[in-house]
């Protein structure tokens, strides 16, 4: 028999997932203790080690300004309302003085 086919389904595959049980407490202990070995000359500084501590300070610069206000942003919000304040104000007093009518008069001619 004549087998035509217009187009190719593909296989299915297999997936093959094994998951990975991350304990973040072990993790940050066996660090700790990799690092006091370090320093009594137990272990040797090695690239990985640098990388690892590198990621860490990163972590915990990260997770300071995630959940603590830094001192930029504590005040932000009012700034913004002060700003707000005084460019009413300024827009205020340009409208309520003869400044427009001057600057606009001149405009016109």
């Amino acid at each position: 028999m004549i087998n035509l086919r217009f187009s190719k389904l593909p296989k299915h595959r297999k997936f093959n997932y094994q998951p990975v049980f991350y304990n973040e407490e072990k993790e940050e202990l066996h660090a700790r203790v990799d690092d006091i070995k370090r320093e009594m000359g137990d272990l040797q500084h090695t690239g990985d080690t640098v990388k690892e501590n590198i990621r860490r300070a990163y972590k915990v610069k990260q997770q300071d300004t995630r959940y603590g206000t830094t001192p930029s942003a504590k005040f932000y919000s009012l700034r913004l309302v002060i700003i707000g304040i005084i460019l009413v104000l300024v827009f205020y007093k340009l409208w309520d003085s003869d400044i427009l009518e001057f600057i606009f008069g001149h405009l016109k001619k």
